[in-house]
């Protein structure tokens, strides 16, 4: 009796997490680009051309089947836990805070991998690609797009938290704090706009940080820019865009040529 209330909380909590994030990252960002900033700041838009009400209608069905796919993994994953098969831990002593924040990092570092990989599978190998075109229907990405996924798709996303619960000792909370980061970063990729600064390019250390230039490119042509935070991967396996850095700069050109804001303009973004 215990162990089922205990999964009906955890269900509820997830239900009320997922749609947290949702409406501060999704519904937020489409508020805060398409209808409080945008009309504003034309000279940072990436794409001339708005998304049709059929995409956006598109990109919430998805969304909403993503989601429903996420609750009934993270219940699989509870049930894991439950049963002592994962390496996920409640106490941060257990590890020490050290170890505590430095997971944050190999955790996106293995998920920038997880993603790069699995992302240029879906592209390259047929009997994957179909699934992953429904990802693809966003040609002009938004906000709503960053989990408008096929529901096959959905899974393999989902499996990378029981790839890291199993692989590598986890405190539990990462598994929502990184959930929220993924999230704000995704969200970010399919903005439209770009705010990165003018010579990221330029800076051996920035360089390795993905735009949302890089990934509305890939939205563009699909054969191109499979990485997600950063650019490690597709440098390292040529699968940059030839028109990245290109694409980027005349951006930033014609954001230099409009911006009137004083302190974007002190910190070149």
């Amino acid at each position: 009796m215990d162990t089922y209330l205990d999964l009906l909380r955890f269900c509820a909590f997830v239900i009320v997490f997922l749609t947290g994030n949702f409406l501060v990252f999704a519904l937020g960002g489409w508020v805060l680009f398409y209808k409080i900033l945008g009309p504003h700041i034309p000279h940072r838009r990436i794409h001339a051309k708005d998304p049709t009400l059929a995409q956006i209608k598109t990109e919430l069905k998805n969304s909403w089947s993503t989601q429903m796919v996420f609750l009934v993994m993270a219940l699989g994953l509870w049930g894991l836990w439950k049963a002592g098969l994962t390496q996920i831990y409640q106490d941060p002593s257990e590890r020490g805070w050290v170890y505590y924040f430095l997971s944050f990092m190999i955790i996106q570092l293995l998920h920038d991998t997880y993603f790069y990989w699995t992302h240029r599978w879906m592209h390259e190998w047929k009997w994957l690609k179909p699934f992953h075109m429904d990802h693809h229907r966003s040609f002009t990405p938004t906000p709503f797009a960053a989990l408008s996924f096929h529901p096959v798709e959905a899974i393999s996303h989902g499996l990378f938290w029981y790839l890291i619960a199993s692989l590598i000792p986890l405190h539990v909370s990462w598994l929502f704090i990184f959930y929220s980061f993924m999230f704000y970063i995704n969200m970010w990729g399919h903005t439209g706009y770009e705010f990165w600064h003018k010579d990221l390019l330029d800076r051996p250390l920035q360089k390795i940080l993905n735009t949302p230039t890089h990934h509305n490119l890939h939205h563009k042509y699909h054969d191109k820019n499979f990485g997600i935070y950063y650019n490690f991967w597709d440098n390292l396996c040529g699968t940059n865009h030839h028109k990245y850095a290109e694409e980027y700069r005349a951006i930033k050109a014609e954001t230099e040529k409009h911006k009137t804001n004083f302190i974007m303009k002190k910190l070149g973004l």
